[in-house]
C-alpha cells in the first residue's frame, strides 16, 4: 500500500495536471499604454503631460530630481526677455540704458521732412532739463555749447555767424547766413518813426524773415543785454551789449552798441565793455530793429526782462515773457522780493557764474536753462494768470456797465 501523500503534495499535482495557459507575444509600446489605461483610471491626456514633462526633466538635466528641475522649468521664461536675439518678441531686454530723453535719428529726419524744428520737436517730446537731486548733472550742458562769439551780429541756426563789423560789406546777402535772399532787397530801409537802417540791418530784417517761414528759429528766445552808465556819477544805465540765444542755448545774436549818450562810467568790471569795444560796434538804431524783428511773435525767456527792454526801448506781451526773477518757484531762494541770477544758477543748476566780468551770452543760455528745468510751471503759473485776468475782466465790465445805467436812471 502506497504511503498518503500530504495536503501540500497534492495541491502541487493537481498544478501540474492542470492546463497551462498559452505565452503571450511580446506587446508593442502602444498595447501596453492603453494598458495602462485601463488599470488606471488616469485621462490620457495627464498621461501624455506627464510623460513629456519626464522626458523634458531628463533631457535638461538628469542628475537633478524632478521637482527641482520643474521649479527652474518654470523660472526660466522670466530670463527670456533679457536676452539679446534679432527677430525676438517686444519682451526683449529693457531699454533701461538709453536715455529717456531722446529720440531716434529717423524722427529728426521726419521733422526735417515736414518742416518742424529742432526746437519744436524738443518740446514735443519733452526733452528739457529733468529734475533731478544731483545738481552736477547741469554743467555738461552749459560747458557743450560752443563759445560765444562777440559782436558776431545775426548767427542763425547752423549757419555761420555774419561779420563783426557793423561797416563790413564785403559778402553778398545771398550767403551771409547760408539762407536765399530775395533779389531786390533795398539798400536802406526807412522806418515808420523816420530812422534809416543801414544795408547789413536790411539784409539781417530778411534773413529773419526767411527764418521765421522756414520755421527755424523756434517759439522761444532768451535774452540779455549789458548796459553802462551815464549822466552825473554813471547811474542812468544805457544799452551796450544785447545778446540772444535758442531754445537749445545756441546763439543767435550778439552785438555790441554805441551808447545814445556820453559814457560816464563803463562798468567794465561788471559788463567787460570799454571804450575799445565801440570801433566795431553796431549803432543802437540797427540793434533795436533786429531784435524787435527776432522777438515778434515769441516767446521771450530772461531774468528780470523789463530792464533789458526798458534800455531796448520797445515792449513786449507781458502775456508772452517768462521771467525767471518773478517766477514762483524761484522766490525761496532770494533773500529779497526776487533771487539774483547767479543764486539761481548755483541753486537750481548746481552752476557758477559772475566770477568775473560778466557775459550776456551766458547770462542768455542760464535763463534758458532754468526755464527748460520748470518749463510746466512757468506756463502753467502763465495761463492761470491771464486766464483769471481775462475772465475777471469779462466779468466786471459786463456788471460795472450794468450799474452805471443803473445809476443814470436813478
Amino acid at each position: 500500500m502506497a504511503p498518503e501523500l500530504s495536503s501540500n503534495w497534492k495541491k502541487l499535482q493537481e498544478k501540474l495536471k492542470a492546463p497551462q495557459p498559452k505565452k503571450s507575444a511580446p506587446i508593442s509600446q502602444e498595447a501596453a499604454f492603453k494598458q495602462a489605461i485601463s488599470k488606471k483610471s488616469i485621462s490620457s491626456e495627464t498621461l501624455k503631460r506627464k510623460a513629456e514633462e519626464s522626458q523634458e526633466q531628463q533631457i535638461s538635466n538628469p542628475s537633478k530630481k524632478p521637482k527641482r528641475q520643474k521649479s527652474q522649468t518654470q523660472s526660466q521664461p522670466s530670463q527670456k526677455p533679457t536676452e539679446e536675439k534679432m527677430g525676438g518678441n517686444v519682451q526683449s531686454k529693457p531699454t533701461t540704458s538709453s536715455s529717456p530723453n531722446s529720440t531716434l535719428p529717423s524722427l529728426h529726419l521726419w521733422a526735417d521732412e515736414q518742416g518742424i524744428s529742432s526746437e519744436s520737436l524738443a518740446e514735443a517730446y519733452n526733452l528739457g532739463l529733468r529734475s533731478t537731486s544731483s545738481s552736477s548733472s547741469h554743467i555738461p550742458l552749459l560747458s557743450t555749447l560752443p563759445p560765444a562769439i562777440p559782436n558776431a551780429g545775426l548767427t542763425l541756426p547752423g549757419q555761420s555767424s555774419s561779420s563783426s563789423s557793423s561797416s563790413s560789406t564785403s559778402s553778398t546777402p545771398s550767403n551771409k547766413n547760408g539762407l536765399p535772399l530775395p533779389t531786390d532787397l533795398p539798400s536802406s530801409l526807412t522806418l515808420s518813426n523816420g530812422l534809416t537802417l543801414d544795408t547789413s540791418t536790411t539784409t539781417d530784417l530778411a534773413l529773419i524773415l526767411q527764418a521765421t517761414k522756414s520755421n527755424t528759429l523756434g517759439k522761444y528766445l532768451s535774452i540779455d543785454c549789458e548796459m553802462v552808465g551815464t549822466g552825473p556819477s554813471g547811474v542812468t544805465s544805457v544799452l551796450a551789449r544785447c545778446s540772444i540765444v535758442d531754445f537749445h542755448g545756441h546763439q543767435i545774436y550778439d552785438s555790441y552798441v554805441r551808447p545814445t549818450a556820453f559814457v560816464t562810467d563803463w562798468r567794465t568790471h561788471v559788463s567787460g565793455i570799454s571804450k575799445r569795444h565801440m570801433a566795431s560796434a553796431r549803432s543802437f538804431e540797427s540793434v533795436q530793429a533786429t531784435v524787435a524783428a527776432l522777438l515778434k511773435g515769441r516767446i521771450l525767456v530772461g531774468h528780470d526782462v523789463k530792464h533789458d527792454l526798458e534800455v531796448l526801448g520797445f515792449e513786449h506781451p507781458h502775456r508772452d515773457i517768462r521771467d525767471t526773477a518773478k517766477y514762483t518757484g524761484f522766490r525761496k531762494y532770494g533773500h529779497g522780493p526776487k533771487p539774483s541770477l547767479r543764486v539761481l544758477a548755483k541753486e537750481v543748476l548746481g552752476i557758477e557764474i559772475h566770477q568775473g566780468q560778466h557775459s550776456s551770452v551766458e547770462d542768455a543760455r542760464v535763463a534758458m536753462l532754468l526755464f527748460r528745468k520748470e518749463k510746466h510751471g512757468f506756463d502753467m503759473e502763465n495761463s492761470n494768470r491771464y486766464e483769471e485776468g481775462q475772465a475777471k475782466k469779462g466779468g466786471n465790465g459786463g456788471g460795472g456797465g450794468g450799474g452805471k445805467k443803473k445809476k443814470g436812471k436813478k
